[in-house]
């Protein structure tokens, strides 16, 4: 996995304004500020994760599903929040756990992100 400054200065070097079309050079420099962003932001929340599924005992060919859960997990933290972010993230679990994606038993794994790297605070778990 690579660092979040590897991922940033990846990012920046195919933004380079010779790569770029001139009409978007403009906002070459506030792409490159907004990815930053993200990456600061994303990136420890994934850290955590891989941690979480690494203490699991997650087999490394579920990660790429788990990697996507993550990823609509913290769309829906930056979407919506309180009673509609639990029913996202329930949604979400659900959908994962289903037998076509990572199956029943990675309901408890999908719950501790969420509760774990998101703060996520589901009804009766207090």
């Amino acid at each position: 996995m690579k660092t979040e400054a590897h991922r940033v200065a990846a990012y920046n070097a195919r933004m380079q304004s010779s790569l770029v079309d001139p009409t978007l050079s403009a906002k070459n420099q506030l792409q490159k500020d907004s990815f930053a962003t993200y990456v600061g932001d994303f990136y420890p929340n994934q850290v955590a994760m891989r941690a979480i599924l690494s203490a699991a005992g997650i087999n490394r060919v579920s990660i790429g599903a788990y990697e996507a859960y993550h990823g609509e997990l913290y769309h829906a933290t930056k979407v919506v929040e309180g009673d509609a972010l639990v029913a996202a993230a329930t949604a979400l679990i659900t959908k994962w756990s289903d037998t076509h994606h990572l199956g029943a038993a990675a309901a408890a794994t999908l719950t501790l992100i969420a509760t774990d790297v998101y703060h996520i605070v589901f009804p009766g778990t207090q």
